[in-house]
Formats: structure tokens, C-alpha cells, sequence
């Protein structure tokens, strides 16, 4: 549980010591659930996002919010996380397509291109020919405004010769 994020040793402790006083069938149900979500769960072809699909979706088919009709192809907003997505999608106040980047880039990582999908993102702008505008919607903290940066740099060739606003 300590792996876990946000959970540090006193409540990995917590979460141990609650399963170890559960019966047996308890602790079992709990990890059919999880296999069964780890089973459900797909991710996007397009966004990058989890998704559950439905009986009739295909395996390979976009995930409900990439399949929207009505959404406005001209712009990507590139998140960091699912949970940021869910949050802009809450809000009601975002009619375009995503792009879930996995995480954010720490300030001294030296590797960038395997903490998140640059190369994917890179990709999907060069495939993608409707595409305006890319909102780089992170977080302003340091490693947020850092992944940005990084982003952007990458980007700009390509935005530049598609004529694309970042």
C-alpha cells in the first residue's frame, strides 16, 4: 500500500491491519473486484484515458468522449492525469477532444520521453489535420509549469509548420 500514491507507512499500515481483521471471503471479493476492473478497464486509442467500454464497443474503438460527434476536433487540451480530465469534463465548460499525458516531468528528470507520451502526443498532432489549437492545461506548480515548458518546446516545430496556437 506504501506504493500507493498520497499513502505514506502509517496508513499502509491502516489499510494492512483493516484486511488482516476481514474474513477470508471479504478479502477475496476485494481482489475479484480488482482483477475485474484491471480486465474492464481499456485504455483510449486516441486520448490515452481509462475507460470502461460498454457490451457492444469494439477493442479498438475511441472511448465515449473521443467519440462524441459533436466535440470540437480544432482543439486538443493536453492533461496531465485522468483525474484532471474528469474535472475539466465536470465542468461542462470544454467542448474539444483531450490528450492524457500519464503524469507530469520532475524538474531534474533526465529521461522525459519515458515519464510521459510525448512521442504519442507528437504523433497524434502530426495524424491529426483539423487540429487549431492545443491548451496545455497542467498544473501551475513547479513540475506542472516544468511539463509545459517541456511540451511546448517539443511541439512548436511541428505547430509551426501546421499553423497550430499553443
Amino acid at each position: 500500500f506504501r506504493h500507493f500514491p498520497g499513502i505514506g507507512p502509517r496508513q499502509a499500515r491502516r489499510f494492512a491491519y483493516f484486511l488482516l481483521t476481514r474474513d477470508a471471503s471479504y478479502v477475496s471479493n476485494l481482489s475479484s473486484l480488482i482483477t475485474e476492473v484491471k480486465k474492464e478497464t481499456k485504455k483510449c486509442s486516441s486520448c490515452h484515458r481509462f475507460w470502461t467500454p460498454n457490451e457492444k464497443a469494439k477493442p479498438s474503438e475511441k472511448c465515449d468522449i473521443c467519440s462524441e460527434k459533436n466535440r470540437d476536433q480544432n482543439i486538443l487540451m493536453v492533461v496531465a492525469r485522468d483525474a484532471d480530465l474528469e474535472v475539466i469534463e465536470k465542468s461542462g465548460t470544454y467542448q474539444g477532444s483531450y490528450f492524457v499525458l500519464g503524469g507530469t516531468l520532475p524538474i531534474l528528470d533526465e529521461e522525459p520521453e519515458k515519464r510521459i507520451r510525448i512521442r504519442d502526443l507528437e504523433s497524434r498532432i502530426v495524424k491529426d489535420k483539423n487540429l487549431t489549437e492545443i491548451i496545455l492545461a497542467l498544473n501551475a506548480n513547479p513540475e506542472g509549469e516544468h511539463t509545459a515548458e517541456f511540451i511546448a518546446t517539443t511541439i512548436s516545430p511541428i505547430a509551426k509548420e501546421k499553423n497550430i496556437k499553443i
